[in-house]
């Protein structure tokens, strides 16, 4: 009996164990797909196994806000406005990622850097990196990152925060990420195949969307990108040209984002202003995708330029094409002063008198402090006035 009921339970196993299989392959067939795990990179946080420390200080990475970060989807490397632009050259360093690579002591990490880029050997990096295009990122941009590991490249699918400068190629593609020299190359999954986990110092950022990632796709080889059309980082509103290869201190200045009329605008949070001095407020809604017009209410509880309203409120969610409307503290006037009256002894001034309910006169001269308003024609109201007989004519003195 004992040996009978082990069958059992093994032949009950094993029908879970098939049955389980069995689903697992239904649900393969039915069309569900298993998830790519990526690897979250945040802005700023240093890299597991970096080629490059960054105390080299090869590359910066720079804040960015809601109004740049607008770009998601499959793009093309040739796209305008795709990427974000800075003229501080210190925001990636092509020269100090060649001084490294090139050192003797880094001959390892310079060959395996070269084979992940497709190079025929270490002398071909000079002229490789000289025809590489600093940039930052405008969206979180789905990659195939590498690390360094034990004398390897070994590559990981990551996500890279906005506002991560890189280095890309001639097609557009990104080929290295300034801040620890690695290695980049192309995803090369579907996006919406994504897993994307956050670890270590690569905490979730605030404005993380699984919706709204960006994954590149080269341009065409027998149409390499001309000229690079960048948003302004620092000027939201404004772009620079770049040349491939350059720098950045060579830019020309656009006079409008490029790229604005192809990106339409995004609903988010407004941010809270109210209080803050008007200089503030503006930038800070500015770099959330807004702009701003101000009016101006007197008080004399607010200093001076500061925010005392907001329309839309703080919190509430907008589209980025709406004007944020601030109410400013003007303060009061000093020059204005109440109206003064006569002596208690004299009669009150600027009073007029009771006009005459059958007269079209003119209105009644104000009397100066301490008398009372002059005789004017006959009233055509009939009423009384406390200023002046505005509304008809007046008894002058008593």
């Amino acid at each position: 009996m004992k040996r009978t009921r082990g069958i059992g339970r093994g032949a009950i196993a094993l029908a879970a164990i098939l049955t389980t299989l069995g689903l697992m392959a239904t649900a393969t067939a039915c069309g569900y797909v298993a998830k790519v795990g990526v690897r979250a990179v945040a802005r700023g946080a240093p890299a597991a196994a970096p080629f490059f420390a960054r105390a080299i200080g090869l590359g910066l990475d720079i804040a960015v806000g809601e109004a740049l970060s607008r770009t998601t989807g499959e793009r093309k490397g040739n796209e305008a406005g795709l990427y974000g632009g800075t003229r501080d050259t210190g925001r990636c360093n092509k020269a100090k990622l060649v001084e490294f690579l090139l050192k003797p002591e880094n001959s390892g990490k310079a060959k395996e850097w070269a084979r992940v880029q497709g190079l025929d050997g270490v002398d071909e990096i000079p002229g490789f990196v000289r025809k590489l295009t600093p940039v930052v990122l405008r969206g979180d941009t789905l990659v195939k990152n590498h690390d360094f590991e034990k004398g390897k490249a070994v590559a990981f699918e990551a996500l890279l925060e906005a506002g991560i400068a890189i280095l890309v190629d001639q097609l557009g593609k990104p080929a290295v990420q300034c801040s620890c020299g690695n290695p980049l190359s192309t995803f090369d999954h579907d996006i919406g195949k994504t897993d994307v986990k956050f670890d270590d110092d690569n905490k979730k950022w605030p404005s993380y969307d699984s919706k709204k990632l960006t994954k590149v796709e080269p341009a065409p080889e027998d149409d390499p990108v001309e000229v690079y059309e960048l948003v302004d980082i620092e000027k939201p509103n404004a772009g620079l040209e770049r040349s491939p290869g350059s720098d950045g201190t060579g830019d020309k200045v656009l006079p409008t984002a490029p790229g604005d009329d192809s990106s339409p605008a995004v609903t988010v949070e407004v941010p809270d202003v109210t209080g803050k001095p008007v200089e503030e407020a503006v930038q800070i809604l500015e770099s959330a995708g807004f702009e701003a017009e101000t009016i101006d209410e007197a008080s004399d509880a607010a200093t001076p330029g500061t925010v005392l309203g907001q329309l839309p409120a703080g919190g509430e969610q907008a589209s980025t094409d709406v004007v944020v409307q601030l109410t400013l503290a003007a303060g009061t006037d000093p020059t204005t002063s109440p109206s003064q009256t006569g002596e208690p002894t004299g009669g009150s001034g600027l009073v007029g008198g009771t006009g005459d309910p059958n007269g079209t006169g003119e209105p009644g001269e104000s009397g100066a402090s301490g008398q009372t308003g002059e005789d004017g024609g006959p009233g055509a109201d009939g009423g009384t006035s406390d200023s002046g007989a505005f509304f008809g004519g007046a008894t002058g003195s008593t």
